[in-house]
C-alpha cells in the first residue's frame, strides 16, 4: 500500500514537470517568433514565396482560368454551329423586277434558288413562292434587300443550334475511322478463314456506320454553311382596259360566232361519243348472236324430243294411195256396198 502511494506521487511530479517544460517552450516561441518574423520579412520579403511548393497542373489551370476571368482576358468562345432560317411574305409592284433583283443578289453572294413557283395573271395578280439558299454570311444582307423590294407583311426567323450533334458526330467519325484502321490491320494479319470472314463482316458493319455518320455530318455542315429563306411575293392585279359599247352588228356577229363554236364543239363531242361506243356495240352484237344461237339450239332439241317415234315413215305408208278408196268405201258402207244390194242376203 505504501509502495503504491509512492508510485502515484512520482507520476504526479513527472506530469507536472513535463507540462511546465511545454509551457516554457511555447512562451519562448511566441516571444522570439514575432521579431524574427518581422526581421525576416523586412530583409527578404520574397523568401516565403520561394519556399512555397509549386502548384499542381490542375491548380495552375484553375488559377489561369480565374486570372483570365478577373484580369479581363476572355478565352475564345466555342465555334457554334447555327442553322439560320427565315420566311418572308411581301407585296411588290412588279414581280419580274423583284425576281431579277433577288437572282442578282444570290449570284453575287454565291447562293442559288432551290425551288420557284409562279401562279396567276397580270390582270388578277401574280404570286411567286420560292426557296433560296444563301451563304450564312450573306443571310442578313439578303433580308435587307427583301425589305427594300416592297411592303413586308410577315417575317419569321428562327435558328437551330446543332453544335452538340456536330461535335458528337466528329468524335464518332474519328472513333469509327480508328476502329476501321485497326480492323484492317487485323485482317492483314489474320490467318484462318473463320477469322477473315468475321473480320470482313465487322469491317462492313463499321464502314456502313461510318458512311452514315459522314452523311449526317455533311448534311449538317451544308445546313450551317447555307441559310434557307422562303420568299412569297404578291403583285396587285392590273385592271383590264375598258371597252366601248358594242354596236348591234358586233353583238350579232359575236352571238353567231358563239353559237357556231358551240355547235361545232357539240358535234365533235357527239362524234367522239359515237366512236367511243363502237367497241361496246360490237361486243353487244357478238354477245346477242351467241345468245340467239344458244336459244335456237335449245328450241330445236326440244322439238326433236316431242316428235313420236316412226311418225315420219309409218305415216307415209298408212296414208291413202292414189288409186285406192278410202276406208268407208272398202268396208261396204258406201252405196255400192253389201248393204246397198238387197239380194245379197
Amino acid at each position: 500500500m505504501r509502495k503504491r502511494s509512492i508510485w502515484i506521487a512520482l507520476l504526479l511530479v513527472l506530469a507536472l514537470t513535463l507540462s511546465g517544460c511545454g509551457a516554457a517552450q511555447n512562451d519562448a516561441s511566441r516571444s522570439g517568433g514575432s521579431p524574427g518574423g518581422r526581421g525576416a520579412a523586412g530583409v527578404a520579403p520574397s523568401a516565403p514565396a520561394a519556399e512555397s511548393p509549386a502548384p499542381s497542373p490542375g491548380e495552375g489551370s484553375g488559377a489561369a482560368d480565374s486570372g483570365s476571368l478577373t484580369g479581363g482576358t476572355v478565352a475564345p468562345a466555342l465555334d457554334r454551329k447555327i442553322i439560320q432560317n427565315a420566311e418572308v411574305e411581301l407585296s411588290v409592284k412588279d414581280v419580274d423586277e423583284a425576281l431579277g433583283a433577288i437572282r442578282d443578289a444570290l449570284e453575287r453572294a454565291g447562293g442559288y434558288v432551290q425551288d420557284n413557283q409562279m401562279s396567276g395573271t397580270r390582270e388578277q395578280g401574280r404570286r411567286v413562292t420560292m426557296r433560296v439558299r444563301v451563304p450564312a454570311g450573306a443571310y442578313g444582307s439578303l433580308l435587307d434587300l427583301l425589305r427594300s423590294l416592297g411592303e413586308v407583311h410577315s417575317l419569321h426567323q428562327w435558328t437551330n443550334d446543332v453544335t452538340e450533334e456536330y461535335l458528337d458526330l466528329e468524335a464518332r467519325i474519328e472513333t469509327a475511322e480508328a476502329h476501321l484502321a485497326q480492323l484492317n490491320k487485323l485482317y492483314e494479319r489474320s490467318g484462318s478463314v473463320t477469322e477473315m470472314i468475321e473480320l470482313e463482316r465487322e469491317i462492313a458493319r463499321v464502314t456502313a456506320d461510318l458512311e452514315s455518320l459522314k452523311g449526317r455530318y455533311n448534311f449538317l455542315a451544308n445546313q450551317v454553311a447555307f441559310s434557307t429563306i422562303s420568299i412569297s411575293l404578291y403583285e396587285p392585279g392590273v385592271p383590264a382596259p375598258s371597252r366601248s359599247p358594242q354596236t348591234l352588228g358586233e353583238r350579232m356577229r359575236d352571238a353567231f360566232l358563239f353559237s357556231w363554236n358551240a355547235t361545232i364543239a357539240a358535234a365533235q363531242e357527239l362524234l367522239i361519243w359515237l366512236v367511243a361506243l363502237i367497241p361496246g356495240l360490237l361486243f353487244l352484237v357478238l354477245l346477242g348472236g351467241i345468245i340467239a344461237l344458244l336459244i335456237w339450239l335449245i328450241v330445236r332439241a326440244a322439238q326433236g324430243r316431242r316428235r313420236p317415234p316412226g311418225a315420219g315413215a309409218g305415216g307415209a305408208q298408212s296414208g291413202p294411195g292414189p288409186g285406192r278408196t278410202s276406208g268407208p268405201a272398202q268396208d261396204g258402207d258406201g252405196p255400192g256396198g253389201p248393204e246397198a244390194q238387197p239380194g245379197g242376203e
